[in-house]
């Protein structure tokens, strides 16, 4: 895989100076170009509002409100992304994951924050990144709460022989063949002999890349994998973690496994994800 082209997505409610400067890092360390995205929806009318007129003027209201918004952040955007970079806004009134979705179609890889497990989110105005991540079809970045770059000299992948994780390895290829030390983690939980296998496979596939990882195999802890691979990043000195995503829908709501929904909740690290 390579990178031409990323989604940066705002959030319409705050702007975010460390989210967009973590883009423009990328940006210039791939060459490449930034799409910024925000989007929200009116909101579902309230009581008090009687008659289809009244309707029609709450709405107007409404969309007026998040279109002013919308060039707002475009102008902020515009302003903190350097001239040296070729940027393009997509700003809609839509729902925001939708929107967001969408808009991937142009893109190689989304670069986020992480407003997982919000008290009270709104759908209508802020992304489910859990939600982004299964719909995208594009590997998701979700970027450490204020921080301002992405070194990525030190990445862990946390490997299991997955549909998910495999595709999470070759999405991340350009983090992977540019990191200075790459350590490819894999949790012992089942039989050791097949996960040594498939370990040693993934890495001698990283080698035919021109990548020279170190495989390291962590015992299971009663805080999960994601508490594991957190704990390496925090010893080897990496900022950022490669992972598959795993999560299904049911109800019209997704679920996601332990490690996903840790690592989709933390923000201490950066987070690359695949699904």
């Amino acid at each position: 895989m390579e990178i031409r082209e990323i989604l940066v997505h705002l959030d319409i409610d705050q702007f975010s100076p460390a989210l967009v400067d973590c883009a423009v890092d990328l940006a210039h360390r791939f060459k490449v170009a930034l799409v910024g995205h925000s989007a929200a929806e009116p909101a579902t009318i309230g009581a008090g509002y009687d008659g289809a007129a009244a309707v029609a003027l709450y709405y107007e209201h409404e969309q007026r409100a998040i279109e002013g918004r919308l060039e707002d952040l475009e102008r902020q955007f515009r302003s903190a992304v350097p001239s040296d970079i070729q940027v393009t806004w997509r700003g809609r009134t839509a729902q925001p994951n939708a929107s967001a979705a969408m808009t991937a179609r142009c893109a190689d890889l989304i670069v986020t924050g992480s407003n997982f497990g919000a008290r009270n989110p709104n759908p209508q105005r802020s992304i489910d990144t859990g939600e982004l991540l299964v719909k995208a079809g594009r590997p998701v970045l979700i970027a450490g709460m204020g921080l301002e770059r992405i070194a990525a000299d030190t990445v862990i992948v946390g490997w299991k022989d997955s549909r998910e994780a495999r595709r999470a390895v070759v999405d991340a290829l350009p983090f992977l063949k540019t990191a200075k030390q790459v350590t490819v983690a894999t949790i012992h939980e089942g039989d050791f002999a097949d996960e040594k296998t498939s370990l040693d496979d993934v890495l001698a596939w990283m080698r035919r890349h021109g990548i020279e990882p170190r495989g390291d195999v962590q015992p299971a802890t009663a805080g999960g994998a994601a508490e594991t691979l957190e704990a390496l990043a925090k010893e080897r000195g990496a900022d950022l973690i490669v992972t598959g995503g795993y999560g299904h829908g049911r109800m019209r709501e997704w679920l996601f496994g332990g490690m996903t929904r840790d690592l989709l909740s933390d923000r201490t690290v950066h987070r690359f994800m695949s699904n």
